[in-house]
Order: structure tokens, then sequence, then C-alpha cells
């Protein structure tokens, strides 16, 4: 008599099955099967944000550039309201003396009557030669 073969347990072999096909999904969590995919992402993430940075950085500088340039502009204004103001403040002082001087001189009656120097807007503010006739 044969021995009777041993028949298979379908049953038992579905459940292996549908362990081992749970267990295999399971694999893409493991960091050695994902990691390359994450790490990827992680690179392309720091790769755009440096390049959003760069950007940024770019536009800083740009805007640096203009801020400079309006401040040279206005360096230039001041430096030229500065000598408009030096030149006024010149102006009145040496009006002032001439005014004093005029004064002085239209009391004088006498031809030989010594008369107050007019002064000069040149530089050093230069007393005038008094032209007596």
């Amino acid at each position: 008599m044969q021995h009777a073969l041993e028949q298979p347990d379908f049953p038992l072999a579905v459940r292996s099955l549908e362990t081992l096909t749970e267990q295999v999904a399971r694999c893409q969590n493991l960091p050695a099967i994902d990691g390359g995919l994450r790490l990827t992402q992680a690179l392309e993430e720091m790769r755009n944000d440096m390049r959003d940075m760069r950007n940024e950085m770019r536009d800083m500088r740009n805007e640096m550039r203009t801020v400079n340039r309006r401040l040279d502009d206005l360096d230039r204004k001041v430096d030229g309201l500065d000598r408009k103001v030096d030149g006024l403040d010149r102006r009145m002082m040496v009006a002032g003396w001439n005014g004093v001087a005029r004064i002085e001189n239209s009391s004088a009656i006498r031809p030989d009557a010594g008369l107050a120097p007019l002064f000069s807007l040149g530089p050093q503010n230069k007393r005038l030669s008094v032209q007596r006739r």
C-alpha cells in the first residue's frame, strides 16, 4: 500500500502569502530602500532654498546699490548747498562791511579826508583800493 501523499494546506499557503506580501510592502519603510528617494528630495529642497536665498541676496545687493546711488546723489546736493550757503554768507559779510564803509565814506566832505576801503567778494575778502579824485 502506498503511503498517502501529503496534500497542500491551501488556507495556510494563503495566510503565508498574505504575511509575505505585508512584510515585503513594509520594506519601502527601510532607510536603505527609501533613503535614496528621501535624500534626493531633501537635497532638491535644499537646492531650491539655496536658489531662493541667492535670488534674495541678489535683490538685496541691487537695492543696496540703489540706496548707495541715492546717498551719493544726496551727498552731492548737500555739498552744493554748502557751497551756496558759504557763498551767501560771504556775500552778506562783505555787503555788511561795505555798508559800514559807505556810511563812513558818505560823511567825508573834504577832499583830503580818509575813506574807508571797500571789500571784494574774491578769495580772502581783499580790500578794494580806494580811488581818490
